[in-house]
């Protein structure tokens, strides 16, 4: 039959290879092979002739059928090798330096008239400490980064010893830092080069894990999370990367934000205003993520902020006119509808103007918080959810929220957890909010070392998986890189991040405190600061970005600005009610309208 004529057909074949094999200088050489001592070629062994024989068929037709090495080691036998030589081992993961004999990369195959570098046992592990370094700034950089302006409790002059303290204790480098190692294509240090040496590498490392920002992010499960944080910090420049535009908004936000607390204590100094003095680069930080999640759509941005900073926050973000704050500090009548029990640091207020930088138009709302500090965390992302609701935006792409946190309340109050904890839950979720912690290192005054048990006071988000960005406070570049890192990061993953701005409180408590008498030594050393705003004035009038005449501009301006405002709170005789609603609704209640109609709110209708 054709069936069994096929069978003997490949009978035949089968035996005619094998007789050709037989009397082959391949298999000359592999039975030589196994009756030598020498056993270098490894990879062989008594199940590999068959393989070995269909390998060596079709590289018999075409070099090309089999891959580089069998090409190189089917020619290393035809051309009569000795046993043990046929076999050239991989590159090495080492690229020689400049003055070497031989440049190898990982694709490429090694030469036929060279046996090649071998990958031995010290190279092998050179490269897995390398990667363990690496590894290892990712995981505890942020230890040895400088944070604290103040240089108390992490100063620059000791940062050399927290480098070995936290990041390189435990690994050995290579006794040439010259010697360059091939990256993987996700090591973003790289910069698109295919090799560093171990030098450029730790520079580049340190400058990306160890630096004014700390960055915490190996808590998190997700990939593409963790990839998209390590390209934002280990690209090369990324830090630095603002624009001579950017760097100029930077320094106008500042001068305005210390202008307003300067002329609130001078025109009001026995008042109580929780002053943000110290903590003024978190006004462009907040300004930076309204102008970058404006550029991505969102409208609608609703605050939540304790006392610290607030009026700050309602003069300079959302832009409350300033005839409305200063009238809170003068002797006028109050609108009944408003009460007469609260006080200027815990009003609220809604805004629509047009967002300068993208010329949107944008509603930024700060809700009242008459409570304590925290407690308007779930006031804030339960109103943002009643107006995603409202305009139908399932995904959280229109309305976001902003919450403002303190550090010590952070790690006090068990609300701040709780809110953590209902970001990612259905029918309440967000998609995410931005949280900032205004971080004073110290609480009323309380030494975070003897407040808390935990190295941050941030904590208590790992429990949402959100990455957590720590940032000196007198570096406002970095601030406000991280904010806009931060933005784009919630855009794109519809969940929590954390800004925590490391800086300190220039006065007391409040105002009429003395905090010489409880914090003294901190105390010495704030009193010898000069603030942000003088401190990057002077770095970009040296690097030639600004000159004298552009801070004059900027100072008269914020000068006009605070006295026109100062020239027409005189005239306010009452403060009414209307101009403190966080939340007008005045298209909740309209003629076409069901008022019996129900939304849809999350819960089950019974």
């Amino acid at each position: 039959s054709n069936k069994a004529e096929n069978i003997c057909k490949i009978m035949s074949y089968t035996m005619n290879m094998r007789s050709k094999f037989v009397n082959s200088s391949l298999y000359t050489h592999f039975k030589s092979y196994y009756n030598s001592p020498v056993n270098n070629e490894s990879f062989m062994n008594a199940t590999s002739a068959t393989y070995l024989e269909d390998m060596h068929r079709l590289w018999k037709d075409d070099p090309k059928n089999v891959h580089a090495s069998w090409d190189i080691y089917f020619r290393g036998v035809e051309s009569g090798r000795p046993v043990g030589s046929a076999y050239v081992s991989p590159p090495s993961m080492s690229v020689p330096v400049a003055g070497g004999k031989q440049r190898v990369t990982a694709t490429s195959p090694a030469p036929l008239t060279s046996v090649g570098e071998s990958l031995n046992e010290s190279t092998v592990r050179e490269y897995l400490e390398l990667q363990s370094i690496i590894q290892s700034f990712r995981i505890r950089g942020h230890l040895a980064a400088t944070l604290d302006p103040l240089n108390i409790v992490r100063g620059e002059h000791i940062k050399s010893t927290r480098m070995q303290k936290f990041v390189l204790r435990h690994y050995k480098l290579p006794k040439d830092l010259n010697k360059k190692y091939i990256l993987h294509n996700t090591d973003y240090i790289s910069g698109g080069e295919k090799s560093l040496s171990v030098s450029e590498i730790l520079k580049r490392l340190e400058t990306a894990y160890c630096g004014s920002v700390g960055v915490e992010y190996m808590h998190i499960g997700n990939q593409d999370k963790y990839e998209f944080i390590r390209y934002k910090f280990e690209s090369p420049g990324a830090l630095r990367s603002m624009s001579p535009h950017e760097k100029k908004l930077i320094l106008k936000r500042l001068i305005r934000a210390s202008g307003f607390e300067d002329y609130l204590a001078k025109k009001y100094p026995s008042e109580k205003r929780f002053g943000l003095e110290g903590g003024e680069a978190m006004i462009p930080a907040l300004k930076t993520a309204i102008d970058t999640a404006s550029a991505l759509g969102v409208d609608i941005f609703n605050i939540g902020i304790a006392h610290r900073g607030r009026l700050n926050v309602l003069a300079n973000v959302v832009r409350k006119p300033l005839q409305d704050i200063f009238a809170q500090f003068l002797p006028v009548n109050i609108d009944e509808q408003l009460g007469s029990g609260d006080v200027k640091y815990h009003l609220g207020t809604y805004m629509e103007r047009v967002n300068s930088e993208t010329k949107r138009p944008v509603v930024v709302s700060v809700i009242a918080n008459p409570s304590h500090l925290e407690s308007i965390n779930p006031v804030v992302i339960g109103k943002t959810h009643a107006e995603r609701v409202l305009i139908g935006d399932t995904e959280g792409n229109k309305v976001w929220s902003i919450l403002i946190h303190g550090d010590a309340a952070t790690t006090g109050q068990g609300v701040v957890y709780e809110t953590f904890h209902l970001s990612e839950l259905p029918c309440y979720t967000n998609h995410g909010s931005i949280h900032i912690i205004i971080n004073n290192q110290i609480g009323f005054t309380t030494d975070p070392r003897v407040s808390r048990t935990s190295e941050y006071c941030t904590e208590v988000a790992k429990v949402s998986s959100a990455p957590i960005f720590h940032v000196n406070g007198d570096d406002p570049e970095a601030v406000c890189y991280v904010m806009k890192t931060a933005t784009e990061f919630k855009h794109e993953f519809k969940s929590d991040v954390v800004v925590d701005i490391v800086c300190y409180r220039k006065h007391g408590h409040n105002e009429a405190d003395q905090p010489m008498f409880t914090n003294p030594f901190m105390y010495k050393t704030i009193q010898k600061l000069k603030p942000v705003y003088v401190k990057y004035k002077e770095e970009l009038l040296k690097h030639r970005v600004i000159d004298e005449e552009d801070v004059r501009e900027m100072e008269k301006y914020t000068s006009n600005w605070l006295h026109d405002g100062f020239e027409k709170a005189k005239s306010v005789t009452l403060v009414k009610a209307r101009d403190w609603l966080d939340s007008p609704w005045k298209n909740f209640f309209t003629p076409d309208k069901d008022p019996l109609d129900v939304p849809v709110t999350g819960a089950v209708e019974t």
